[in-house]
């Protein structure tokens, strides 16, 4: 098509869907938000603040409304568009479907304003007819699936033209960012090192300019798609002295229309409540209002942040800033929003509010990001390749995400003149290439790139939306389930190999880490919107799979779809797919009720079934006898209490997930399974009775020492009478054990097994009772590679084979009773986490030296400790927890010279220590350099100390 032509087809369909638009919000405001009025009181004040626009609806005359719709509508019919490319044909034809539903749903409303009286004012329509409320409700539904898919027609327009200004989020229809990850383009000294450290000081002045401004104050910031805005938000949001400052805090990505308000209502309680008991038993079952008046009425006493990701919605907002309450604390509310109108309507619904424009990098600092990731210094870049590295970087038109793109990929070449010449020239290439499609053709080089071992890897993240992040451990399971990893080194097991593939798709930055354990492994990962946008692309075009959640109204699912991931969606969805080219279902929660299992039968061919948070009660006594080709079955956080004995059948099976199962025993049959990796079968207990704390685990039948390939095991029951013990000597490849219930006779066999574990890296081991000791004398020779210990029971004595383990990085003691002198012996352990938990009895805890590794100390639970200090013990330590130490009434000794100290959190400590922490108290010069100090006591914050 003419480039002519298209951009006229653009303009003619963006005019189209700015008349629909303006169209549904008078619907929206008059359908949509009376709907539940009254139900909903405090939207009184907003309604009210409507009342002189819905009075000026020409609801008389609704075909002054639909004449500039209709006129642009006939435009769609020229042939130099409607004969152009099949993107626009296709475009053409969604807009032209979407304006005859809006003609249908208008006279619908048409015929409901006269039902109820016209124009009259807002407040007298409060009590409507039922016929005329559930005709509004109706109405409110039609608009939201409209909404969703205009969004989705604006995504592809906006994208085009280099990404201009009106660009929208990405596939509206489908994905949302999970609230506690938020995806970073780069790293907070990369933030500071490219001139936007003078934005972020101003954010996070304002954030903390409560004195001068203590009411509501709402701060946005507007960008495209790629600039950074996340980074920089959340620069300023993880700042130490800025989350100091208030007592709450949530970050809510809202991002799509399929996200309702109650949805994203439900999630900022999740985050604000921080499982107090305070928080609601039926929050589920609240509407959007209830749960407006439980965070508003929860948060009208908290100085609060929240922070609002991603918006694209003034009704969104609208609906949300009624529960974030003007409480006169200095609260703040921080948007982003691809959307410049947005940012200035949010800003106005405060005093002072502000927006901060976030646009894209100088041609300097886009060059030095280019070259940190393509060298990891920009001072490595060789003289000859100076210039051609300047011409890849300004391709990257000063995006960050795109520049960090490019420079991993580049960290993959040979840094050679010819093999960086042919890099810009096939980026040309797929420019030219490209043109027809919507996203910047760095990203699809950046794609097109990938070894081929790789893409199906990549692809792989189809299957999460953005409320979920992909797990490290669970993906590698998955990508070895599904064929994806090869054996490339006898020396490796398949794990070493899918993770060197995903730490290589994390070092090309095509996939970004979200989450690190604390000593230091990945935890969790996504992929930004852009790539995600290509991600769905490719799946579409080679089928590979599909993603959907349940509250998008009329999914379309191809009949021949292998790969499909489904978000609390009803079974019924599955009625239409062709359950013989299924190959992976993941059915992740479910939309309400009781799922059957019986529509497994119909999957004779899958080889990951993956029913997490789905309300499952059991499997089918029967598992289909294609069940052979099953690898990966999780039944995590579902109702199941068993399992049946067709179990024997999946003998290809290499993962079997029952966490937070009710499942308490395994069938014989698992011993069947000669291709099992791993197994998990646990569920915690975690109360407010002693012991407070502790794993559920399973019974094991005779003959798991026959799982020659089982790598984890967690957590199962000691059953010395079964062989249980002596028989887990023979999995000398386990990489993770998890055993409970042990009795002190048990140790030595125990011992005896776990010095045949030479590959072990977690170990964790349990008594069966807070009193009963747990006796592990001996263990030689030690498991050299273990990295995490956790033990929970009454040592007598730390047994001296611990002090020889030199790769540990994390020990958690549980119900030791440990002496004083056993605790100081810990200090030349290289750890860099330290749990004492319920573990010491003594009054008083001196560390004296040594630590120097440690960066985190958690102490709970020590009811007798009176006083504690530090001396010259962890130089290093950066985070620090004391809960529930009921006589502890003054801050350890020897806090003041810990300089790296940047966390201190209180739970339930006497208010003498608390007291003493504040303004003018006797402790508050000791803590005065920790920027963040927080009291999780019931009313009570004393985080502005530090202010």
């Amino acid at each position: 098509m003419p480039a002519a032509a298209a951009r006229r087809g653009r303009q003619i369909i963006e005019s189209e869907l700015q008349c629909l638009s303006v169209v549904l919000r008078l619907v929206i405001r008059s359908a949509g938000e009376m709907a539940e009025h009254s139900r909903q009181q405090r939207l009184i004040a907003l309604l009210a603040s409507k009342q002189e626009m819905l009075r000026r609806i020409p609801w008389g005359n609704m075909d002054r409304v639909l004449e500039p719709l209709r006129s642009v509508s006939a435009e769609l019919s020229d042939p130099g568009i409607a004969n152009g490319a099949s993107d626009a044909k296709q475009w053409v034809q969604q807009v032209t479907e979407i304006g005859r539903d809006v003609e249908d749903m208008l006279d619908e409303t048409r015929s409901i304003s006269r039902s109820s009286g016209g124009s009259r004012s807002v407040l007298s329509t409060l009590a409507p007819t039922i016929n005329v409320f559930r005709a509004r409700r109706r109405i409110a539904k039609q608009v939201k699936h409209i909404n969703s898919r205009i969004d989705a027609i604006k995504l592809r327009l906006s994208l085009l033209a280099n990404l201009d200004d009106r660009e929208s989020p990405a596939n509206a229809t489908r994905y949302r960012m999970d609230d506690r990850q938020l995806d970073d383009v780069l790293s907070f000294e990369e933030v500071e090192a490219l001139g936007v450290d003078s934005c972020r000081n101003d954010m996070a002045a304002s954030l903390l300019d409560s004195g001068k401004a203590p009411g509501l104050r709402v701060i946005s910031v507007v960008g495209i798609a790629g600039v950074g805005k996340t980074t920089l938000v959340r620069s300023v949001y993880n700042e130490p002295r800025v989350r100091g400052r208030f007592r709450c805090h949530a970050w809510i990505t809202v991002g799509t229309a399929s996200s309702s308000a109650a949805n994203l209502l439900k999630r900022i309680m999740l985050q604000v409540f921080l499982d107090r008991p305070e928080m609601p038993a039926n929050a589920d079952s609240m509407d959007e209002m209830q749960l407006a008046d439980t965070v508003g009425g929860y948060l009208s006493d908290k100085p609060y942040l929240v922070v609002l990701d991603d918006i694209w919605s003034s009704d969104i907002w609208d609906y949300l800033s009624v529960a974030l309450p003007d409480n006169g604390l200095g609260s703040r509310i921080v948007v982003s929003s691809r959307v410049p109108d947005i940012g200035r309507q949010c800003r106005w619904a405060s005093a002072g509010g502000q927006v901060f424009r976030h646009g894209p990098l100088t041609v300097d600092d886009s060059l030095r990001l280019f070259l940190r990731k393509a060298f990891r210094s920009e001072d490595e870049c060789p003289p000859e390749l100076e210039s051609v590295a300047a011409r890849i970087a300004g391709e990257c038109k000063g995006l960050p995400l795109l520049l960090v793109a490019m420079g991993g990929l580049m960290s993959t070449k040979d840094r050679s003149v010819p093999v960086w010449n042919n890099v810009l020239d096939q980026l040309h290439k797929t420019k030219k290439l490209q043109q027809q499609l919507t996203l910047p053709s760095v990203l699809w080089f950046a794609y097109d790139d990938l070894p081929n071992r790789l893409k199906a890897c990549f692809l792989y993240f189809v299957l999460f939306p953005r409320t979920y992040c992909a797990k490290r451990t669970a993906l590698i399971r998955l990508w070895i389930a599904e064929g994806f990893v090869h054996k490339e080194d006898s020396s490796k097991t398949l794990e070493d190999t899918a993770e060197e593939y995903l730490m290589e798709l994390v070092h090309r930055n095509l996939v970004q880490v979200m989450e690190y354990y604390d000593y230091g492994k990945v935890k969790s990962c996504s992929v930004h919107d852009m790539f995600r946008e290509i991600i769905i692309h490719k799946s579409e075009e080679q089928n590979f799979g599909t993603s959907v959640t349940g509250d998008v109204i009329g999914s379309k699912l191809g009949a021949n779809v292998r790969r499909l991931s489904t978000v609390d969606a009803k079974e019924d969805l599955l009625q239409d797919v062709r359950a013989g080219n299924v190959r992976t279902l993941f059915m992740l929660g479910a939309s309400s009720g009781s799922v059957s299992s019986s529509f497994i039968s119909e999957f004779k061919l899958l080889r990951v079934l993956d029913l997490e948070g789905a309300p499952v009660d059991r499997l089918p006594e029967e598992l289909p006898d294609g069940g052979i080709y099953l690898r990966y079955l999780s039944l995590r956080n579902t109702r199941v209490s068993q399992l049946p004995k067709s179990l024997k059948k999946l003998t290809h099976l290499q993962t079997l997930d029952l966490k937070g199962t009710y499942v308490s025993k395994l069938p014989s049959g698992i011993t069947k399974l000669q291709n099992i990796r791993h197994l998990l079968a646990y569920r915690y207990y975690s109360g407010r009775h002693p012991p407070y704390y502790y794993a559920i685990g399973v019974t094991l039948p005779q003959g798991i020492g026959q799982l020659s390939d089982l790598q984890k095991l967690t957590y199962v029951e000691a059953d010395k009478e079964n062989g249980t013990l002596a028989e887990l000597g023979r999995l000398k490849q386990l990489k993770r054990l998890g055993i409970v219930k042990l009795r002190e006779r048990d140790g030595p066999c125990l011992c005896s097994s776990i010095a045949k574990m030479t590959e072990l890296l977690s170990l964790s081991a349990a008594s069966i009772s807070i009193d009963e000791p747990l006796d592990l004398p001996f263990v030689n020779p030690a498991p050299q590679r273990l990295e995490r210990l956790y033990l929970r029971g009454n040592l007598p004595t730390l047994p001296r084979w611990i002090f020889s383990l030199r790769s540990l990085v994390r020990i958690r003691l549980r119900w030791s009773r440990l002496s004083e002198g056993s605790i100081k012996e810990l200090q030349s352990l290289p750890v860099i986490e330290l749990a004492l938990i319920q573990a010491y009895d003594g009054v008083t805890l001196h560390f004296g030296e040594g630590f120097n590794r440690l960066q985190i100390l958690e102490i709970d639970h020590l009811t007798n400790l009176e006083h504690m200090s530090f001396g010259a013990a962890m130089p290093n330590i950066q985070k620090m927890s004391i809960r529930s130490c009921g006589k502890l009434n003054t801050i350890p000794d020897g806090v003041e010279g810990l300089k790296y100290l940047k966390e201190i959190h209180l739970f339930a400590m006497p208010d003498l220590l608390v007291s003493s922490l504040k303004e003018g108290g006797a402790n508050h010069d000791k803590v005065g350099h920790i920027p963040f100090i927080r009291v999780y006591n019931e009313h009570r914050d004393i985080s502005s100390i530090n202010l």
